[in-house]
């Protein structure tokens, strides 16, 4: 029923996104201003049909302006020029109140701007398919429900008894049908009936009719279509470029998969038509305005949000849509009587109103305020109980609280009301699938998982999750009032429909409170890979200890920030040269302030700004420790959960303003900086003019070289001082150069990762054993690069001499989160010494990492029997006879264990 849209530019895939704190990528800062996203380019049957030489001049012009291609002469004509508005989403151009505009225009304009009374006035005496579904629509924002079904029942009468002719009467009809599902709930046949009859319009009566596209684009979108919906928007303007309907579209699917660039450019493109109708009105787009008021609800920017809808209603002051979500930003401020109070008035133009209640409980379902959403969602159902989207966010939302039976509930009764709903039916497919799941209990946890293979993993998982209850629930000192369960699915397409009901989320792990579901770690097309779950789970169950000791209510950073601490693990490299950038102001970089920082988490200026904000939030969280203790954040939470604001709440637990804070910070942050090696006392650029001192051209070239690095352009992936080798080679003899800052400085890091740079490269890359001083001497130099621990490690094993290695293997181990490589190798190193504790400690890090390798679990089993400990021993014998049922040597050795076990 889809045929491909002929497009010039292709959207990029859904915004990766991660609650599992494995890191961010550092990327560079310049990058090109953001731009409008380029339109498709317009179909040739439609420029074909514009440019027909039998067309009369009035023919062209009307066909220009339907095709959204119209001139500056064909704008003067104002029935032409309400077209256009209408067309654009200018509710409020001149041309929509000129006498001489369709009445059907202006109607349909008053009732986007959320005027149903003006709009049943202009529709006085017509009877058209179109003014019959106007009207039904109107008396339905009027609350008046028998009287629009009464309004649009003869159109679809009449769609039924005898097929329309015309493509807009066939659309008419189907949008009139629409209105009727919602009314009176209708089954599954409508929806194909309705398909059919769009493509009929489009296909087979007129393939120019761009309305009938759209209006395919918006059904399947209400069916959480997003795929097939997000083609027959493009395909929409490639028959009308100016349609900011299908732009909008196209702007939602954005948002739902958390592409909010895309949006943004998206949000652009609708302001452009704006413009392109008025030049000098300096006006945006109201509907790029709400898609990015909902972007910034999504990414808990409320006041963000409110400042795009009020913007709205300072032009359209009853327009529902806005009115609505205006209310869902009191709610998500937690101004819960402020949002009640909006809804009333929302009420009294709009009687028992459906789609208020359903905007705030899908803001407070989204916010983690599942007891708040739910009254809303139930609001919204009970209101409009044959509109199936209630009941399906009402479903989704229990979904993710937890509340497996009330999920299971309403999800079928959504799935009556809508088969055709992607998201539902995914969804109860899943919540079915997770009834049968298995579990296994603990004393804070309850783990689920769909037994056979996975259910080796869930059953390992309960003493780590403990341990990690013990870690976090004592750090942060509470307890949840509820067992947290863990959901533990067998691969990426169930985890992404467990989180949002759709395939095709890039993360691998994420709390929605009560709950933690995580795509177990496995190798395959169906899965993300390994990855350290400990880690990643003990950052989302800080999520969920401090948004309950929080009431749900904490900032953005401060959140993040409490889980990458409480991980407990080192900085990466790459995070500690972008912080001292930041730090320093260097390569475009500065440190956030604290309005910045939750912005770039949600709204980021530049691809790197989100991670800069989880790393800088992770730093001043820990001064914050260490200035005034590890109390100071547990005590700001308090605040936080009934409702203190930052800056308020700082001044009463620390003492000082967000301002003095980070004055603070900074001043903290370069000592702590120091003690990492990327900021020694002398710079390489001082020592460089230093060595240049007698020769004035070297030393001209060196000032030049500098100013270009202190202008951004010279940073690179070689070092925080990145740049220097392009500065060291202008120096002739470069090696001389470098000996003899080496003399002067030994120690300095930039000079000594030169010096290591110039022998690699004199060894084609491969350090060898004359090396080892001189990489011993950069790791002490400079602690947090790995380099030289990688080198090392290497040397010593291939020299024999594996106890030199494990230092530097235990350095690497402990920033590794996909691999278990080196764990293994550190089991191997320690079981060779006779220290067989260590060695099934690594072992079993190593299970951990990557549960499901068979490898692992032969060298872990081995360990273990040597270590003494024939429990794990048998453990992981029994998990290999799960992984590899086919090999009958497990279930014998299996055997022979049990039976060593028994007579010990």
């Amino acid at each position: 029923m889809r045929r491909a849209a002929r497009v010039a530019f292709v959207l990029s895939g859904l915004l990766m996104w991660s609650e599992a704190g494995l890191g961010q990528v550092l990327g560079p800062r310049d990058q090109p201003e953001k731009r409008a996203i380029a339109a498709p380019e317009t179909a040739e049957a439609v420029l074909r049909a514009v440019e027909s030489p039998y067309l009369s001049e009035d023919e062209r012009s009307r066909l220009r302006v339907f095709h959204g291609l119209w001139t500056e002469s064909d704008l003067a004509v104002p029935r032409l020029r309400a077209k256009a508005a209408l067309m654009t989403g200018v509710l409020d151009d001149r041309s929509l109140n000129d006498p001489s505009a369709d009445a059907e225009d202006r109607a349909e304009a008053a009732l986007a701007r959320g005027e149903p009374e003006r709009t049943i006035g202009l529709l006085q005496g017509r009877e058209s398919a179109r003014s019959a579904r106007l009207r039904a629509e109107a008396l339905e924002m009027l609350g008046a429900t028998d009287d629009a079904k009464a309004a649009v029942s003869p159109v679809v009468k009449l769609l039924r008894g005898k097929p329309a002719t015309s493509a807009e009467d066939l659309v008419e009809g189907v949008r009139a049908i629409g209105v009727m599902a919602r009314l009176e709930g209708r089954p599954g046949s409508n929806y194909q009936n309705m398909m059919q009859l769009l493509v009929q319009a489009q296909q087979s009566v007129d393939r120019l009719y761009w309305p009938a596209l759209l209006a395919q684009a918006e059904l399947l979108y209400e069916k959480d279509n997003r795929k097939e919906a997000h083609e027959a928007a493009i395909e929409t303007l490639t028959l009308n470029p100016a349609c900011a309907r299908a732009w909008r579209l196209v702007a939602l699917i954005a948002v739902d998969g958390f592409s909010f660039d895309q949006a943004e450019q998206v949000s652009r493109a609708l302001n452009g038509l704006v413009s392109r109708l008025d030049p000098d009105s300096g006006r945006t787009s109201a509907d790029g305005d709400l898609v990015m008021a909902r972007a910034s609800m999504r990414q808990n920017d409320a006041i963000g949000a409110q400042e795009l809808v009020r913007r709205t209603l300072t032009r359209y002051p009853t327009m529902r849509e806005a009115l609505a979500l205006e209310a869902a930003t009191e709610a998500l401020l937690f101004e819960y009587e402020a949002a009640d109070g909006m809804l009333a008035e929302l009420d009294a133009l709009s009687p028992n109103n459906a789609f208020g209640p359903l905007e705030v409980g899908k803001a407070l379902s989204e916010a983690r305020q599942y007891e708040k959403a739910a009254e809303y969602l139930e609001q919204a159902a009970t209101r409009q109980p044959k509109w199936a989207e209630p009941v399906i966010e009402l479903g989704l939302m229990e979904m993710q609280s937890g509340r497996d039976l009330r999920a299971l509930s309403a999800l079928r009764r959504a799935v009556e009301l809508d088969p055709f709903n992607t998201r539902a039916a995914n969804s109860l497919k899943l919540v079915e699938e997770l009834s049968r799941y298995e579990t296994v209990e603990s004393e804070h946890f309850v783990v689920r998982h769909p037994g056979g293979v996975f259910r080796v993993m869930a059953e390992e998982m309960v003493e780590p999750l403990e341990e990690i209850h013990r870690i976090v629930a004592g750090a942060i000192e509470h307890e949840p009032s509820v067992k947290t369960t863990i959901e533990l699915l067998p691969d990426h397409q169930t985890f992404a429909v467990r989180i949002t009901g759709m395939t095709g989320i890039h993360t691998i792990a994420a709390s929605t409170g009560s709950v933690i579901a995580m795509e177990a770690p496995m190798e395959g097309k169906l899965h993300e890979g390994e990855y350290d779950w400990v880690r990643v789970v003990r950052h989302e169950y800080v999520h969920t200890v401090t948004l309950s000791r929080t009431n749900n209510r904490i900032p953005h950073w401060f959140t993040e920030a409490a889980a990458v601490y409480l991980e407990n693990c080192p900085r990466d490299y790459e995070t500690c040269r972008m912080l001292v950038a930041s730090l320093m102001n260097q390569a475009g970089r500065h440190l956030f302030d604290m309005q910045e920082i939750n912005i770039n988490f949600v709204r980021p200026k530049h691809p790197s700004d989100r991670g800069q904000a989880y790393a800088q939030g992770h730093w001043m969280y820990t001064f914050m420790v260490e200035r005034w203790g590890a109390s100071a954040p547990l005590r700001l939470m308090d605040l936080y959960s009934i409702g203190i604001r930052e800056d308020q709440a700082m001044q009463q637990v620390l003492g000082v303003t967000q301002e003095s804070f980070l004055a603070e910070f900074r001043e903290w942050a370069e000592r702590d900086a120091a003690t990492w090696g990327l900021l020694p006392e002398v710079s390489l650029g001082r020592l460089l003019l230093d060595e240049t001192m007698a020769d004035p051209e070297a030393r001209r070239k060196v000032v030049d070289s500098l100013s270009a690095f202190a202008l951004g352009t010279a940073f690179s992936s070689s070092g925080l001082h990145g740049g220097r080798k392009y500065r060291v080679s202008l120096i002739e003899p470069r090696g001389e150069v470098i000996d003899r800052m080496l003399g002067r400085a030994p120690d300095h890091p930039d000079v000594l990762e030169l010096k290591l740079e110039e022998e690699l490269a004199a060894r084609g890359g491969d350090a060898d054993a004359e090396m080892i001083p001189l990489l011993e001497r950069y790791a002490a130099a400079r602690p947090v690069d790995p380099m030289p621990h990688r080198h090392l490690a290497r040397l010593y094993l291939a020299s024999g001499a594996g106890e030199a290695a494990v230092p530097h293997l235990e350095y690497l181990d402990a920033r590794e989160q996909k691999s278990a490589a080196y764990a293994v190798e550190l089991a191997r190193r320690y079981a060779a010494e006779g220290e067989f504790r260590l060695a099934l400690q690594k072992a079993e890090r190593a299970t951990q990492i990557a549960p499901f390798d068979a490898g692992n679990r032969e060298v872990a089993a081995a360990v273990a029997i040597k270590a003494g400990d024939l429990a794990a021993a048998e453990r992981h014998i029994a998990a290999l006879t799960e992984i590899e049922p086919q090999h009958d040597a497990h279930r014998q050795r299996l055997k022979r264990i049990r039976e060593m076990r028994a007579g010990n």
